[in-house]
């Protein structure tokens, strides 16, 4: 792993050993807040690595008003994550448009970059989102339909921790383009819900305790996808990362 450049475009808070782990590693991370406890949190450890992101995620559009997350909303320098989940979620989903519209609006009004939960209303989100033109994120998209349509809109993909299994998320790393890679966490708990969910997991392969080891796995994954060095992928993503989504932060 040494030299190598690892980026998270998308993870949650956690816990603290997890937030110092990110620190120490040097892991460039878009660490997200769903509820104004989360963003006080967040704001009340600030670190160079640490990019707090905040947004009201559709499994609490029934319980949160835009009202209650506007001033994280409007202080962090990235919306997210928000969207629509029916899948996972019971919130029904007219509720769960109306707080997505209304912070896409608000990141459209402070041309702000938006991370994207997609689950189960791929199609719906990719025409809705068409109505506020921005710069989109689309974490861990692993629906084996739609993908044309966020390719076409030139949004960027964050790979989760089970692309070395998964043929949906597998395709996205094969067919975003390089410069819209990005990889991910989503959380440590996550990385291990993604790794117990694979079919027959074989004995060799074991469930990453680090950010820094469930990302340089991920990367490795990519990496022989798409024929690159693990090197030369850090390097890439990192950069995606950096100078693309983030770009003129």
């Amino acid at each position: 792993m040494n030299g190598i450049k690892l980026s998270d475009a998308h993870t949650h808070i956690g816990s603290e050993q997890e937030l110092s782990m990110r620190c120490d590693s040097k892991i460039l991370s878009l660490v997200c807040a769903s509820e104004p406890s989360e963003a006080e949190m967040l704001l009340s450890r600030p670190h160079s690595c640490i990019i707090p992101t905040a947004g009201i995620h559709p499994w609490h559009a029934g319980d949160l008003s835009l009202d209650e997350m506007v001033k994280w909303l409007s202080v962090f320098p990235v919306i997210g994550e928000i969207g629509m989940d029916s899948v996972w979620c019971n919130t029904p989903l007219p509720i769960q448009r109306k707080i997505f519209c209304s912070q896409l609006e608000l990141a459209a009004q402070q041309k702000k970059p938006v991370i994207l939960h997609t689950k189960g209303q791929e199609k719906e989100i990719a025409s809705i989102i068409r109505e506020y033109p921005g710069r989109y994120l689309v974490h861990w998209y692993s629906c084996s339909d739609y993908l044309e349509k966020y390719l076409d809109l030139d949004c960027y993909f964050s790979i989760g921790p089970d692309v070395w299994w998964n043929p949906a998320v597998r395709a996205v790393a094969k067919k975003a383009p390089l410069n819209r890679i990005l990889i991910e966490t989503d959380g440590m708990s996550a990385v291990k819900w993604a790794y117990e969910e694979a079919p027959d997991m074989p004995d060799s392969v074991r469930i990453p305790e680090t950010p820094a080891d469930s990302l340089y796995e991920t990367l490795l994954t990519i990496a022989k996808i798409r024929h690159l060095s693990p090197k030369d992928a850090g390097l890439l993503f990192y950069r995606n990362l950096n100078d693309g989504f983030l770009a003129a932060l």
